[in-house]
């Protein structure tokens, strides 16, 4: 499966810089219903039994994680996504900014409006998702 090359960008202090983006649409129940760039992005999402929390496995590891965010998107337009309205990045370990070991998986975890409560979102709703990822320590 090709992916993703790094590209060298002079005005980065990180010039082998790779973005990962995309898409998460979310079906029934809470489960992956679709991902958008899973060909060149190489990564996959799968539903982890906790509520609200999707893991993906990177298809290569990168040496250093750069930045990266999650937002939740709602499919109507004037409303806000129903029952998650927060989505997170998390299990990006401080070894990986470091560029002391390698990054392969992270998670992304959805929230209800209160922000702490991990939520499955509702069927339809959109997770967008970023990561930066370098091969440069």
């Amino acid at each position: 499966m090709a992916e993703l090359q790094k590209h060298r960008n002079p005005k980065t202090i990180q010039p082998n810089m790779t973005t990962l983006e995309g898409t998460i649409t979310i079906g029934a129940a809470g489960a992956v219903g679709a991902q958008t760039d899973t060909r060149n992005g190489g990564k996959t999402f799968v539903k982890n039994a906790g509520a609200g929390r999707y893991d993906v496995t990177i298809h290569r590891g990168y040496r250093r994680f750069m930045s990266g965010g999650a937002d939740m998107i709602g499919p109507t337009a004037g409303t806000v996504p129903n029952a998650a309205k927060l989505a997170y990045l998390t299990g990006v370990p401080a070894t990986a900014a470091a560029g002391t070991a390698g990054l392969s998986t992270f998670s992304i975890v959805c929230t209800a409006a209160d922000g702490v409560t991990a939520a499955n979102p509702t069927s339809g709703d959109i997770i967008s998702w970023s990561l930066r990822v370098s091969d440069s320590p």
